[in-house]
This record gives structure tokens, C-alpha cells and sequence, in this order.
């Protein structure tokens, strides 16, 4: 309760301000705030005296707040957890409004809730400057502008001791969708004492906003600048998307003020904001994937970096396409049979076999470990094995173990309950394993698991339960695992490196899947993926003519079915008829094929995609251990130019040794082949 004394002292301010033109306070931003006490008391009437709560809707009228941005609610929960874990220490509580000012999210001070809800922090609470004067929520959403509105800045009399940093949260076309918000009911007097928390909300309503726009715009192509290329993976200045046509169809809030309506017009076309065109866009993004490529913005020249991000919707119609495609040549009593597996290339004795020998143990608790080189194809027949198991109904969720930092990969596995460590959610979370509880939990680059979590792996298998971070009670659960490596595990067991009881354990049933380049149905597999990434791109009609299909037959393929995958994607977006041709796919692709092809008669000069004639390498008479090295050594020695000296260090052998093996395995280098 305010006291009376500071009730009259602040509407006697309040006048002086309104009325009298009396400076607010010394602060740059002084100006708005004054603007904004006097659209309170003369546009909206609010009584500066009133010390009662803030209104609050009622629970109909709160679902119904809710109900409107239940996907942003989703997306944003995360960037709300890390400020609110950034701000708690100083007692801050946080929350979310929609444009309308209710409040639709909080997270309030453990210890103070009861003290927080009196003063009217809560869900449902409305902070509208109509019905609350100036304060952070209202203010910002009238002005469109992040705002600190500090103890007795605020209009009415019950918000004087609070202090509010608030930002606005806007969508993809400039209006503002929600407000994120920390507030304390209790602050030093020196307004300057607020600014790093002002700043930290607003780096998280950025990257909220960032978030959402990312998800806006998933039906396209979506590019990631920034000024810094070091800097891209973390911080997101420009979201700007395009579509297949190359036109540009909106972006972020400060992509749409710097770069979108740059010298009075907007930009149509992608080369009408950068110095290139979309396909060359698509070029460098497939010559670097995942890696920052450089734009120069028309007319100024100026540099800058991004990422590119492909539709989102397509992977999930190529997926659907995977699912239900039957492959031809296939009678109905073996695609039938085939439940799961029917959406793979089944032509090759090898792939054939791996799968009849899956439906025989896929139902009796017999882990299995896939092996192969990247890109072959290991995720999708674990998903097989899934589909086709009792389980099918049940989740599939996926870790790749070298794609997570060593510190995060226990959270992520085994969860963690609330307060675990510094930054977890308030909630805690389920980990993977708990995800997959009934299901099947598939771990890839299994060779990658830090040792210390092979142990707490091994557990979970032996005992049937999993015990979350912090947590002191373990929760039981039943999961089939199914585990991919491209490593030779019996090597890392050897040398200390992967438990040899885990190896055991996971070691049921071994299935060596083949690259590409060694499939004898790899024209299946071609016309497979032409036929799903024309699916998904609404271009059922594409077809490869027949020089394509040669050169794509004859292609190495060291990153396998998914750079397969991804040359297909990139000529079924640049094709502009119905046939593609070998000059629709990446520039790169065939280089090396080309410095290999013969010359034709008459000088004509090499030919797209054809090599030297070489005489096939004798069979290899070597054991899966055997062949999982060879497999190793190939992906080392590509890895690394083909440079002996370097693969042998980095595999832990002695020149001698690695050449020994060369010879044993019949590896040669591509410019020594005959």
C-alpha cells in the first residue's frame, strides 16, 4: 500500500509535468515518457492516484489470448527460460504480454511469488497503457520502441516503486505481436543501475523475434547475414528469404529497415539487393554447406556474410515421399513384407541382404550398430528398422553424439530436473532417452560418446532405468537402441577409448552399408531421390537426360546418398525446363571427374563425367574389422587430400604401417589409378 504522502506527491508531479511543461527527469528519454503521461491522463484518463491492481481477464478471456499465439508461445518459451535464468539472481521477475498488453507468460522470484501476485505480476494481467498509463508494457507497445520506465517514471501511483524494461516483439509484417518484460518490485533509486538488464531484454526479444521470423519463413529459402562471419552461428543481424523464382518475400524486423526498403524502393529480386543472382546463391551455399559464403549489397558494395537455409516444407514432403514410395520392380508380396524398408533402393544384394537379415531380428531385442561412411544412409534404416518393428507407433528420436558439444551431451541424454546447474530450465527437461521411453532411441557416431557417459549408457541398458541430472530417483524405461558409427570401435576399445562391455552390449547385429559409389542399384537410388526432391519442389514432371545419368552413375560420390541428395536439390531448383541436364548441377560436382575423363578423338576434349577405362580391383578377402578400417582409412586420407604422412598421424599409425595397410586393402589414390 502506497502512503497517502506519496500519493499526493506524485499527482502534484504529474501535473507539474502534463500541465506545466515540468521536465520529467535529466534522462535522453525523458521526452517519450512525458508524451507518453500525457496521453495517459488526457487520451486515456487514467487516474495517476489509483493504488488498486492492475486488471486482470478472466480465465475464458485469457485462453482466448493465449489460443491466438499458442506457435510463438512455443517458440519463444526458450528465450524466455535464458533471460529469466540471466535476471533471477537480482530478484527480476519476467513476462510476456500480447499486443494487447495481457500478460500470456511469467516466471515470477521463488520466494516473492505471493508479494508478486499482490502487486498484480501474474498471468492475465493487463499492463496496457490505456488501462495503466505509462509503464514499461504499455508504453513500449504504443511506441514501438524497447522502454525503461523506472520507480516513480510510471503514471499511476501503484506502479512508482517497480521498476520495467520492456521490448516490443514484432512480426514479419512491422506490427507488434508480444512484449517481453523484467520487472523487480524492489530497485536501487539511480535509474542507471537498470541498464544492463534493459539491454539483456533486448538482445532476448531480438533473438525471440529472429526466431519466429526464421519460422515464418521455413517455406523458403531463407539467408542468415551478418556483418561478421565469425560471428553468424550466434548473432543474426538480416533474415532475408526468397523463393524458387528468386523473388524476395519478406524478412526480419531490421532486414525490412535496411535492406528491404533501401533508397525509397523495395527490392524484387535477390539480384536486386546483392550482386548476384539466387542461382549463385544456391552455388556458394552447395560449394560450402553450412559455412558462411560472402554478398556484396547493390550499389553500396558493402560486405557482408550469410547462411543459407533451405524450405523447410520440403524435407518434410521428401520425407513423406520416402515413406510411401514403393520401389518399382518390387512384386506386392515382397513390398508387403517389406513394411518400413519399402521407401529404400533394394536392388543391391547387399542392401537386400542387410534387410532380410533386419526383419528376422527387428522384433527380438537384439540391438543392432549400423556401419558405413557418412551420407550412406544409416539414420534412414534405423528409422526403417522402426517402422517396421512392433514399435512404430511408438517415438524415433535421434542423437548424433559428434554434433554436441562434450558438455551437453549428459543433459541431453539423460535430462535434467530443475536447478540442476547454471542455466537449466525451470522445468528441467527430458532427455533423449526418456523421449524414446517405448520406442527407439537412435545414437549415431556412437564412437564419439565421451567415455564418463558410456558408463551411465550402460546402466540405463542393464537396469531398465534412467537417472536425470540433480535428479534422486530413477525413472524406468523400456527402448530398443540402434547405434551408427563410422569408426572401428574393436580399435577404440583397444586403445581405452570405448568400453568394451558397451561394445558388447550394442554389438547384437552389425549392418554394413555400402557407398555409393560400390551400390550396383545406384541408378535406382538416383531415380529415387530425382523423384522425391521433384516431389517436393511441385515438379513432378523433371527427368534427367541420359548424359546426366552417366556422368551421375560414374560419380564418386564421397559424401554418399546425401550429397546425392543435395546435387539433386540444387539442379531441380535451377533447371528452368523439364530435363536436366549435367550443367544443372553444381559447378564442382564433376571436376574431378573431369581432370580424370578421356580425350575424345580429334581433341575434342574430355567428356562430362566419363573416366579412364580401369580394370576392376580384385575382390577383397578381409573381415568386417578388416573392412571397417579400410572404410576409415578412405575417409581419412579424403579428408585430408590424400595426404599419407597426415591420415597415418591422425590414425595413430606409422608410415610403414599405413602404407602396409594400402597395399592390403587395395586403396589407390585417384591420380595413380590406370
Amino acid at each position: 500500500m502506497r502512503s497517502h504522502q506519496a500519493v499526493v506527491h506524485h499527482v502534484g508531479r504529474v501535473i507539474d509535468v502534463v500541465e506545466r511543461g515540468a521536465p520529467l527527469s535529466g534522462d535522453g528519454n525523458a521526452n517519450r515518457l512525458a508524451r507518453s503521461w500525457q496521453r495517459s491522463l488526457n487520451n486515456h484518463q487514467v487516474d495517476p492516484a489509483q493504488i488498486n491492481v492492475p486488471r486482470v481477464v478472466t480465465a475464458q478471456e485469457l485462453r482466448e489470448h493465449r489460443d491466438r499465439l499458442e506457435t510463438f508461445m512455443r517458440i519463444s518459451r526458450e528465450g524466455i527460460d535464458r533471460l529469466y535464468a540471466q535476471v533471477l539472481p537480482a530478484n527480476y521477475c519476467v513476462l510476456m504480454t500480447d499486443a494487447a498488453g495481457v500478460t500470456i507468460d511469467f516466471r515470477t522470484v521463488p520466494g516473492q511469488d505471493k508479494e508478486f501476485k499482490e502487486e498484480g505480476f501474474r498471468v492475465g494481467t493487463c499492463w496496457s497503457e490505456e488501462q495503466e498509463g505509462t509503464c514499461g508494457v504499455g508504453t513500449s507497445l504504443i511506441d514501438g520502441q524497447p522502454t525503461l520506465v523506472h520507480r516513480d517514471e510510471h503514471f499511476r501511483t501503484h506502479n512508482i516503486k517497480f521498476t520495467c524494461s520492456a521490448s516490443p516483439i514484432f512480426g514479419l509484417d512491422g506490427k507488434p505481436i508480444a512484449l517481453l518484460d523484467a520487472s523487480a518490485l524492489h530497485s536501487p533509486d539511480q535509474r542507471d543501475s537498470q541498464l544492463l538488464v534493459f539491454r539483456m531484454v533486448i538482445e532476448r526479444a531480438q533473438q525471440i523475434e529472429n526466431a519466429f521470423a526464421y519460422y515464418s519463413l521455413r517455406p523458403y529459402w531463407v539467408l542468415q547475414c551478418g556483418h561478421l562471419a565469425e560471428y553468424l552461428s550466434v548473432q543474426t543481424d538480416y533474415i532475408v528469404a526468397f523463393d524458387d523464382k528468386g523473388q524476395l518475400v519478406g524478412g526480419n524486423r531490421r532486414a525490412n529497415l535496411e535492406l528491404l526498403t533501401r533508397d525509397g524502393h523495395a527490392p524484387v529480386f535477390v539480384h536486386d539487393l546483392f550482386e548476384c543472382t539466387a542461382n549463385d546463391i544456391l552455388a556458394a551455399a552447395h560449394a560450402r554447406p553450412g559455412q558462411p559464403f560472402p554478398l556484396r549489397l547493390q550499389g553500396s558494395g558493402e560486405r557482408i556474410f550469410a547462411t543459407l537455409r533451405p524450405p523447410a516444407s520440403r524435407s518434410r514432403q521428401a520425407e513423406l515421399q520416402r515413406r510411401v514410395a514403393v520401389p518399382e520392380r518390387t512384386d506386392a508380396d515382397d513390398t508387403a513384407k517389406l513394411r518400413g524398408f519399402s521407401h529404400l533402393a533394394l536392388r543391391d544384394s547387399r542392401i537386400r541382404g542387410n534387410v532380410e537379415r533386419a526383419l528376422k531380428i527387428v522384433n527380438r531385442d537384439i540391438p543392432a550398430m549400423l556401419l558405413g561412411e557418412t551420407g550412406t544412409g544409416k539414420e534412414a534404416f534405423a528409422r526403417a528398422l522402426h517402422d517396421y518393428s512392433d514399435r512404430c507407433k511408438k517415438p524415433f528420436v535421434a542423437l548424433n553424439c559428434a554434433a554436441i558439444p562434450e558438455n551437453l551431451i549428459e543433459s541431453e541424454l539423460f535430462g535434467y530436473r530443475e536447478g540442476a546447474f547454471t542455466g537449466a530450465r525451470a522445468k528441467g527437461a527430458r532427455g533423449k532417452i526418456l523421449q524414446a521411453d517405448g520406442g527407439t532411441l537412435f545414437l549415431d557416431e556412437i564412437g564419439d560418446m565421451p567415455l564418463q557417459l558410456q558408463c551411465r549408457l550402460l546402466r540405463v541398458l542393464a537396469e531398465g532405468e534412467v537417472l536425470a541430472l540433480g535428479a534422486e530417483t530413477p525413472i524406468p524405461v523400456k527402448l530398443n537402441i540402434v547405434c551408427a558409427t563410422h569408426q572401428n570401435l574393436p580399435d577404440l576399445v583397444a586403445q581405452g577409448r570405448f568400453r568394451e562391455d558397451l561394445y558388447y552390449r550394442l554389438n547384437g547385429a552389425v549392418f554394413h552399408l555400402p557407398p555409393l559409389r560400390e551400390r550396383t542399384d545406384i541408378r535406382d537410388v538416383i531415380e529415387t531421390v530425382l523423384r522425391e526432391e521433384a516431389a517436393a519442389m511441385d515438379r513432378p514432371e523433371l527427368t534427367l537426360d541420359s548424359d546426366a545419368m552417366t556422368a551421375l552413375e560414374r560419380h564418386e560420390w564421397p559424401g554418399n546418398i546425401r550429397q546425392l541428395r543435395h546435387a539433386v536439390r540444387y539442379a531441380c531448383a535451377i533447371c528452368d525446363n523439364t530435363v536436366i541436364r549435367a550443367d544443372h548441377f553444381p559447378p564442382d560436382l564433376f571436376m574431378r571427374n573431369c581432370l580424370q575423363a578421356n580425350v575424345e578423338p580429334g581433341g575434342s576434349g574430355p567428356v562430362l563425367g566419363q573416366r579412364a577405362p580401369t580394370t576392376p580391383p580384385p575382390p577383397l578377402d578381409i573381415t568386417d574389422s578388416e573392412a571397417m578400417l579400410r572404410a576409415r582409412m578412405i575417409n581419412t586420407l579424403r579428408r585430408n587430400h590424400w595426404q599419407v604422412k597426415i591420415s597415418a598421424q591422425e590414425l595413430g599409425m606409422s608410415r610403414a604401417t599405413f602404407y602396409r595397410k594400402l597395399s592390403r586393402f587395395n586403396i589407390v589414390p585417384p591420380n595413380r589409378r590406370d
